[in-house]
């Protein structure tokens, strides 16, 4: 699915808390699988006990997650950035990280530091990141945005192939014809009026 709305209406914010990198003001439950028949982890439970380092296993067993800024480590190079989930799930997977470098076209500078490439090549060293453990759950904020639409085609496939083969996947967008595209579904995020403004989702029509 694909997350649309105005700057603002709270979709990064929306995508970090489900990627646990934010902590809500309150949380009734938020369920997650460690990966295919893993325990069920209630992250809800481990915010209300302060149990950060629950929270960052949880993150890396079950969670990729593309940032906005890319979010690589400078002092890596893209290959050691890209196999970076890999080590902290336990999964490491060389030939899985070939393959998304390939698709990705981004095979040819792997062994290059994230500053000596441009920035829509690290975008894409981040998408592959955030699948090379192969995770249970997907969370890009806004994959496409520096990147030739050519590639963010590529990028919206390879996303939806990953949902096909049994993630779930949940991206933000401001490109809603290339999210349509791409067969996404759309939730439109809206900023609700009131003093302290919340946001809301709703299924949009195709």
């Amino acid at each position: 699915m694909a997350v649309v709305g105005p700057s603002g209406a709270g979709k990064s914010t929306f995508l970090a808390l489900l990627a646990l990198a934010l902590k809500p003001g309150r949380a009734d439950g938020f369920t997650l699988r460690r990966g295919p028949g893993g325990a069920a982890v209630d992250a809800a439970r481990l915010w209300a006990r302060g149990d950060e380092a629950g929270l960052a296993a949880l993150r890396a067993a079950a969670i990729g997650y593309v940032p906005q800024t890319a979010g690589l480590l400078p002092f890596l190079t893209l290959r050691r950035n890209i196999a970076l989930t890999q080590a902290l799930a336990g999964r490491r997977d060389a030939a899985l990280i070939g393959s998304l470098a390939e698709r990705l076209e981004i095979a040819g500078v792997l062994e290059r530091l994230p500053a000596q490439v441009s920035v829509g090549q690290r975008q894409r060293a981040a998408v592959a990141r955030a699948l090379a453990h192969r995770p249970a759950l997907v969370l890009a904020d806004e994959p496409t945005a520096s990147v030739h639409p050519s590639q963010a085609d590529e990028i919206l496939r390879l996303l939806r192939d990953t949902a096909e083969a049994g993630a779930a996947v949940l991206l933000s967008t401001h490109d809603v014809p290339r999210a349509k595209a791409a067969g996404l579904r759309l939730l439109g995020c809206e900023p609700e009026p009131g003093p302290i403004p919340a946001s809301v989702l709703r299924p949009l029509a195709a």
